[in-house]
């Protein structure tokens, strides 16, 4: 094996202080000196496999001083080779491909110091209502938006904020509700191709039929379309959405999308999305037997031409408070996160799903999730990365993200989203109107230096992305209060001087990308 083999299976285990000596060699051989190299091997296998770890926290595990560990922060960010071990090569190195762009900008620095910046990301929320009920899904099963009210606006608001935006910024269309509910929707993707920009959907494809596509040539603009997918039978699609027509339907869409999308030469990329739940993982290796029969049907090119295997993060199915599971009109919920005797009996399956892949569905792109990819390399590592809601920005950072529904409601926090779910409204910075831009509603919010009170079920109104950059922006202001910040600390890209226009998110979800 060469270094960086024997680098990267010493990453995928446990850390031990009883470093082997191959990995003291190559420490060594990148300048670091002898003195220091067992405790570069720990901040290097922290990082690697948690981005978030702060530098108080790795000062606490070695025997140095705080003096001695910048001075060491310095020689390991002159090695290359040692800088992608921790970026590229360790079980975080997903965490660390949505953590670049942030960490390259000076984007942070602003949220923790009030600071206006426009939103590098933007989640649109078009969808009027949605036809399913599952049961991780913290929408309030009740609600609906009035079409005749914010239809017409909603889309005119959207198209506006898209002719705004800077170059470096991203947008995403998903839910909230159902985007494909939304009758305006091809205008709004349409608009947004023609300035130039990538155009993401998430959709269940209910309603993504040939009539449904003839009324929305728009949706041809996309990028990509990614389908969330809840069974690979009738009744594994039933037991999540509670919908009898889910399962057939959802199918033979994807089926005629593809076909349509093939005769028309169309470049827009079709996948799957799985999130795992504990009922569910007996699923994983039929939803590979479904991708192959839908890819059977499809007999004038490619078929599916990616799949997401995501975790579930707990928006509903871990907190306590009854507030989003008592709500009028929910159906049921699900049970919670996977125990670690369901994570490990998941490295087996997903061993023998990436046998079957690359024997029967070679050109399939399949891209695990946070904690998903040390599953798929068959190593336990560590679950999904979370915080409580009492560790929270209670500013939210709206320099980095927000989500915008069709009412015009700018949410901190992407499972904020939802009409009118119960809480949800404290997570509002402010409404766009006729006379409100984007842009003046969040100088408001930024500049007023609101602050909310947080409990701790309040994380329920987070996503996993929503987590992540939680972590990232804490431990960034952490390391500031420990005087040990970014640029002083063992990562490169961290200390980089990058011009902030230069910047700019990826997202897709059809290729692996490294920022």
């Amino acid at each position: 094996m060469n270094k960086l083999q024997i680098f990267q299976n010493w990453l995928y285990n446990e850390y031990s202080d009883d470093v082997p000596n191959d990995i003291i060699d190559v420490i060594e051989s990148e300048g670091i000196p002898k003195r220091w190299t067992t405790a570069t091997s720990r901040i290097i296998h922290r990082l690697s496999e948690m981005p978030w770890y702060t530098q108080e926290e790795i000062l606490n595990e070695i025997s140095l001083t705080k003096a001695e560990l910048i001075t060491l922060n310095s020689f390991i960010r002159e090695s290359e080779f040692l800088q992608g071990m921790i970026v590229h090569h360790g079980l975080g190195r997903k965490y660390w491909n949505t953590i670049i762009p942030y960490v390259k900008s000076s984007k942070i620095n602003k949220v923790i110091n009030y600071e206006y910046d426009f939103p590098f990301r933007l989640a649109l929320f078009p969808g009027m209502s949605c036809m399913y009920y599952c049961g991780f899904c913290g929408r309030n099963q009740s609600a609906s938006y009035d079409p005749k009210k914010v239809l017409k606006s909603g889309a005119d608001r959207y198209k506006d904020i898209i002719s705004s935006l800077p170059n470096n910024s991203t947008i995403s269309i998903s839910g909230g509700l159902e985007p494909l509910t939304n009758f305006k929707l091809g205008e709004i993707i349409s608009h947004a191709k023609s300035l130039g920009h990538r155009v993401p959907l998430i959709t269940n494809a209910h309603m993504l039929t040939p009539k449904y596509l003839e009324g929305q040539p728009g949706i041809w603009d996309l990028d990509s379309l990614r389908v969330s997918l809840y069974g690979t039978d009738q009744e594994s699609t039933y037991f999540v959405t509670r919908h009898k027509k889910a399962y057939k339907l959802v199918k033979d869409n994807i089926i005629e999308f593809l076909k349509e999308r093939n005769r028309k030469k169309s470049n827009v990329k079709l996948g799957i999305n799985y999130i795992i739940i504990p009922e569910n993982i007996d699923t994983i290796l039929p939803l590979l037997d479904y991708i192959i029969e839908v890819n059977s049907n499809v007999d004038n090119g490619q078929g599916v031409d990616f799949l997401t295997i995501r975790e579930d993060f707990g928006s509903v199915t871990d907190i306590d408070d009854d507030a989003d599971k008592n709500v009028d009109g929910r159906k049921y919920y699900l049970d919670g996160f996977l125990s670690e005797e369901q994570r490990k009996k998941l490295i087996g399956i997903f061993k023998e799903f990436n046998d079957r892949r690359d024997k029967e569905c070679p050109n399939l792109h399949v891209d695990f999730g946070y904690a998903m990819v040390a599953l798929g390399e068959g190593v336990l590592g560590k679950p999904l990365a979370r915080v409580n809601g009492t560790q929270m920005r209670k500013s939210g950072f709206p320099q980095l993200s927000v989500a915008i529904d069709s009412a015009g409601d700018v949410f901190l926090y992407r499972e904020a989203g939802f009409l009118d779910r119960p809480g949800n409204d404290k997570f509002i910075a402010g409404r766009i109107t006729d006379d409100e831009t984007l842009e003046s509603v969040l100088k408001k919010f930024v500049d007023s230096k609101h602050v909310t009170d947080l409990e701790i079920d309040d994380s329920r109104f987070m996503d996993s992305y929503d987590h992540l950059i939680t972590l990232l922006v804490n431990q960034a202001e952490q390391d500031m209060d420990f005087r040990i910040p970014f640029e002083k600390g063992p990562v490169k890209v961290r200390s980089s001087n990058v011009n902030e226009l230069s910047v700019q998110l990826s997202n897709n979800w059809y290729r692996d990308e490294k920022n």
